[in-house]
């Protein structure tokens, strides 16, 4: 029977706390019935005439004595004072907003008794604002902040209420006057001339959140000078930053967001609604997971809100590791009217969750070894492995993209994989196929183009492409779980398959370049004399040659190499994973750049150049020996001559393009050195002077 009690009781309960989750939620704007049909259930005047009550009209007062009308005066004034209406002194709201009020006094009370009340009735103005945004933002809609900062002024207000009922026992005793009601009141003047420009700021930028503690912040160091008006500033401000405050440490101390009304400056994105854990491989989660909004940042925060969002990111990509986080005791954050207050707790909640994500990522996740598992597999630093595999996919790999075989290259990857050096990689079988239906300078502009109106323009230009060759549409692919896909995210996966599918074609074309040697050494021993037209074929032959080598070597030993050790020592000095995301996304992009791949003139003149050599070399690994057929020898001579001539003047076309570019400032001196490799021996010295004169 207890059991069932019980249970029956935690039902309640949850049903309780759905039905005010709901309400939060989904309506914010919900108020208690009351609320509705009480329209004049307020502690202060009401400005509706239509709602005023009859008041007695007093006769005969300019014939009173100035003493008489004093004591009449000072009463009106606890009335007034207290937010009902009197006899002499009448409310009118002042235009155009009308949430401020006025006073006046009859005409008939003596001249220096008005300019006495009209001063006393300062406070029942400032009155009126502060009730009046009490009663209004105690509303669900306007948070808890907001609703914090109405309990906080509640208490000035019941001080001020006691002193009203402390002025009234003095005038029933006879001795309260218009200039001792002011030496009472002029204090509780002061306070609520404070509170009502707070309230009046909140309610004009309709602010809720950080954005009032922003205010409260700044009225309270605009209170220089005024000690009273800073204690009541600082009062309001301690009160109605708590709520916030322990929003912010959860998010700093837990990683967690409990934000009901939408207050913190930080938010959660809509994916974090779909998180699955392990399923999320892309850099979506990171970027948009949570985001920020400086207005909701408080002004004393703001130095630090790019640590404060970091911080709890950190901690809830721990969390969503299925790693438990050490209990952090960070110490209770206090509002303080000095910035600095704040700076050692949120550093130490910063280095805390920094260092445990960073830990985590390069100890049990073993980030190094698939970063360098990567640069193996995609930058073609693992030599044997990609020889072994050209082997077998050669002619798989010559054939149109239609026609490929995608499990039959799959099956021949495993096996170049167990059978090269790369059979000891733990990380091996991360290595996939991936066949692009576009060439290279195509995914080159779809990469700049996501994200961009030009987006949905570019996917349907690369639908309509023609088919490529499958040795240009092949690329590999290595695939990574969370968290590693916070560092080796879509993009930086994408940036490494675009320098892949270059470095591979251009070994392709040096294998292809080889095979024509390999060729001339058959029919030179078929024909020893070497006639003429095998040594134009052979000096052509050579000179593609030493550009696709030199080519190769620039990229894999001036530009991967020195990169890569640039990143290692930035990894050394790394702090946390942001500093490691920068790091690999500035290695990719120098890889990139000097690449001359980001440089659309120089990747359209070398894979002009790129596609001559494969035209020469189908053309000379098909031919019949030159010695079988004079007139087709001679046919070959001019052939080779037009194909030496057209290479050539393509060839220097990119060197004068490669030395026009190396004097932009923007561009790296690095790729200067593929000049100096190409002209070693001064061949196109001419050529360049030429067209630098």
């Amino acid at each position: 029977m207890e059991d069932n009690a019980e249970s029956r009781s935690n039902l309640i309960l949850e049903q309780f706390e759905a039905l005010s989750r709901s309400i939060v939620k989904n309506d914010k704007s919900y108020k208690p019935i009351h609320d509705s049909t009480r329209l004049y259930a307020t502690r202060t005047f009401i400005t509706d005439h239509g709602a005023s009550q009859e008041l007695e009209v007093l006769p005969n007062v300019d014939s009173l004595l100035v003493s008489e009308q004093e004591k009449l005066l000072t009463k009106d004034l606890l009335y007034v004072l207290s937010g009902a209406e009197s006899n002499l002194i009448t409310i009118h709201t002042i235009p155009p907003s009308h949430n401020k009020i006025g006073f006046s006094v009859d005409d008939r009370i003596d001249h220096s008794l008005k300019d006495q009340t009209l001063q006393i009735t300062q406070a029942a103005g400032y009155y009126y604002i502060v009730q009046k945004y009490i009663e209004k933002a105690c509303n669900f809609e306007y948070g808890k902040v907001n609703h914090a900062l109405v309990a906080a002024m509640k208490n000035p207000l019941r001080e001020y209420h006691i002193l009203l009922g402390q002025l009234e026992t003095i005038l029933a005793k006879g001795e309260l006057s218009l200039q001792s009601f002011w030496f009472h009141i002029h204090q509780s003047i002061h306070q609520l001339h404070i509170m009502s420009s707070i309230a009046s700021v909140i309610e004009e930028k309709s602010a809720r959140g950080g954005q009032v503690l922003s205010i409260l912040h700044e009225k309270a160091i605009s209170m220089v000078g005024d000690q009273s008006g800073k204690r009541i500033c600082h009062a309001l401000s301690e009160t109605a930053s708590q709520p916030y405050f322990r929003i912010l440490e959860n998010w700093i101390y837990k990683g967690m967001i409990h934000d009901p009304f939408e207050e913190f400056f930080i938010s959660k994105g809509e994916i974090e609604n779909d998180f699955k854990g392990e399923f999320i491989a892309t850099d979506d989660y990171w970027e948009n997971s949570y985001t920020s909004d400086i207005q909701y940042c408080p002004t004393f925060l703001r130095k630090n809100s790019n640590e404060i969002l970091k911080t709890g990111k950190y901690l809830n990509v721990i969390r969503q590791c299925g790693q438990e986080i050490g209990l952090y005791m960070g110490e209770k954050i206090q509002y303080s009217i000095h910035e600095h207050f704040y700076v050692e707790s949120i550093q130490s909640a910063y280095s805390f969750a920094s260092k445990t994500l960073l830990e985590l990522l390069l100890n049990d996740y073993d980030l190094m070894k698939r970063i360098e598992s990567v640069k193996h597999y995609l930058l073609m630093d693992q030599g044997d492995f990609i020889v072994q595999f050209l082997d077998l996919t050669e002619d798989e790999l010559c054939k149109q993209i239609d026609d490929l075989n995608e499990i039959r290259l799959t099956s021949l990857l495993e096996l170049a994989l167990r059978t090269s050096s790369s059979c000891t990689d733990p990380y091996k079988d991360s290595v996939k196929v991936e066949l692009f239906p576009s060439g290279i300078r195509d995914m080159l502009v779809n990469m700049i183009s996501i994200g961009t109106p030009m987006e949905k323009e570019t996917i349907f230009e690369l639908n309509d492409t023609f088919s490529i060759p499958g040795v240009e549409a092949f690329s590999l692919r290595f695939e990574v779980k969370w968290p590693v896909s916070l560092v080796l995210n879509d993009r930086a996966i994408t940036n490494y398959q675009l320098i892949f599918r270059h470095l591979f074609f251009c070994k392709h074309v040096e294998r292809r370049l080889c095979q024509v040697w390999l060729d001339g050494k058959k029919y030179k021993k078929l024909d020893p004399k070497d006639p003429v037209e095998n040594r134009t074929a052979f000096a052509l032959r050579q000179k593609m040659l030493n550009f696709v080598q030199n080519l190769l070597y620039y990229m894999a030993f001036e530009v991967i190499e020195p990169a890569w050790h640039i990143f290692l020592s930035t990894m050394n000095r790394v702090q946390n994973i942001d500093q490691v995301m920068e790091a690999h996304s500035s290695f990719l992009s120098s890889i990139v750049h000097d690449s001359m791949l980001t440089t659309p003139d120089l990747l359209d003149s070398i894979t002009t150049l790129l596609s001559y050599c494969i035209q020469f070399s189908k053309k000379f690994l098909k031919k019949t020996p030159l010695h079988s057929n004079q007139r087709l020898a001679s046919a070959m001579q001019k052939s080779t001559i037009e194909f030496d001539k057209i290479f050539s003047d393509y060839l220097v076309q990119f060197l004068r393009k490669v030395s026009s570019i190396v004097q932009n400032p923007n561009q790296s001196s690095k790729v200067v050195n593929i000049i100096h490799r190409m002209n070693f021996n001064g061949y196109y010295s001419r050529a360049l002077e030429d067209h630098e004169l």
